[in-house]
């Protein structure tokens, strides 16, 4: 994905580099609620959409202050991806799996169609504590 000849990479590290003034600010945000989280979250579309392949195909007609529910096969595990999406800090969110979490993770990144970088960090878990020697 890029906006208007700005390449992928660069446009999510420079959203990656602003993710602290847009976190949950209602500003220019929509209301996400995930089933199985008992409250809304409010997401930028350009951070959903930008790494997400998912929310590219689900979201591409939301405006500012609508509100969108989806479903994901793990909402206990759906926050700190979140949180990854808008700071990028892959050290963060590794840290948040666990053996007993990990597939519900994978089941979430696989089903939110997460990018590369997403993928090689559940990979780096994995081969770090759960695959076999």
């Amino acid at each position: 994905m890029s906006v208007e000849g700005i390449p992928a990479p660069y446009l999510v590290t420079f959203l990656h580099d602003n993710g602290s003034n847009y976190f949950n600010n209602k500003s220019q945000a929509f209301e996400l609620r995930v089933k199985g989280i008992d409250r809304s979250f409010f997401v930028h579309l350009e951070y959903l959409t930008s790494q997400s392949t998912f929310f590219q195909e689900n979201c591409g007609n939301v405006k500012e202050g609508d509100l969108v529910v989806i479903s994901v096969p793990s909402p206990e595990t759906f926050e700190p991806i979140l949180e990854y999406l808008y700071f990028g800090n892959g050290d963060k969110w590794y840290d948040t799996m666990t053996p007993e979490n990990y597939d519900d993770v994978w089941e979430n990144v696989k089903y939110l169609g997460l990018d590369d970088k997403a993928v090689s960090i559940c990979s780096a878990y994995y081969d770090a504590n759960l695959a076999e020697a």
